[in-house]
């Protein structure tokens, strides 16, 4: 299915884990209309190597980030208990999600056969998509440089 840049983002809320975020809370991108523009980070599995990698990264550069406006959601369909554990080993300053049932995988067209696809989705702060690339292979991720371009060409 899948959906086309220029159009509302499908709202969804889903439960998350981070730092600051109380224990059972769950967040909805519709939070951030008027506040903020927020890149949707979709990814398969906590704890495998490129995920780790792809989300310490985005730890490293979520000043950068933020200073362009933007927050960062990492969305997958891990259970919360293991969202836990990884934004904890990792130190995460920013929320993961949980989409155990992958919903809001199928509404962004990222739901395939073996799980979550890689993927990246730039939302403004009224709630249009500005920016989607889809990753093919799990192997590949975007660079944040790459991203974060995406996210300041938002205005």
């Amino acid at each position: 299915m899948g959906i086309v840049i220029g159009t509302p983002a499908p709202d969804f809320n889903l439960p998350a884990v981070g730092k600051g975020i109380p224990k059972g809370a769950t967040i909805s991108l519709g939070a951030y209309r008027g506040k903020s523009k927020v890149l949707l980070a979709f990814y398969p599995a906590d704890f495998s190597p490129v995920c780790t990698s792809e989300m310490r990264c985005f730890r490293e550069d979520w000043g950068a980030f933020r200073a362009a406006g933007c927050e960062i959601l990492g969305i997958s369909s891990d259970p919360l208990s293991r969202h836990e554990a990884f934004a904890e080993q990792l130190k995460l300053e920013f929320p993961l999600l949980s989409d155990v049932d992958r919903k809001v995988s199928q509404l962004y067209g990222v739901d395939s056969f073996l799980g979550t696809r890689r993927a990246y989705f730039v939302v403004d702060s009224q709630g249009i998509l500005r920016y989607q690339h889809v990753e093919w292979l799990p192997i590949f991720k975007r660079d944040n440089r790459e991203l974060l371009e995406a996210v300041r060409a938002v205005g």
